[in-house]
């Protein structure tokens, strides 16, 4: 079934993220319930990340919500050391992380950066920073 983003934001809102839109609540809705969420298409199929209102490949509106594994390889990476940002560690690694599905992310590392590497195979935790559900990277 289609989600036809016809809701105002102050409807939509059931999670705890500093931002909300039509186009990203329920990836946030779906941290709040541990799920690991992305748009696909309901025209073309095609899995979708960062969210958007359209699809790139057909230009259709319609699409759904899809339940990603939460494994993947670590596609690219940086290690963050300035500025210290609230509930992070420093350094700590970010990652672009090709899923299995084939959509890619973008999230944090779990723990030490030591044997992060391409290709590393890497799964999702969920946690909570503040008030904010999230998730992170961890090597497998």
């Amino acid at each position: 079934m289609a989600t036809v983003n016809t809701t105002s934001q102050d409807e939509r809102k059931a999670h705890s993220a500093p931002c909300s839109n039509r186009d990203f609540d329920f990836f946030y809705e779906g941290l709040e319930a541990q799920k690991l969420l992305v748009q696909k298409c309901t025209s073309c199929g095609k899995l979708r990340n960062p969210p958007g209102p359209c699809c790139a490949h057909c230009r259709s509106f319609g699409w759904t919500e899809f339940e990603l594994r939460g494994t993947g390889a670590v596609f690219s990476y940086t290690v963050h050391h300035h500025p210290p940002l609230p509930g992070f560690r420093v350094p700590h690694s970010v990652a672009i992380v090709e899923m299995d599905e084939g959509v890619r992310m973008v999230g944090a590392m779990d723990g030490d950066h030591d044997g992060l590497h391409i290709g590393a195979r890497v799964g999702i935790e969920f946690l909570r920073r503040g008030e904010v559900a999230g998730f992170r990277f961890r090597l497998e």
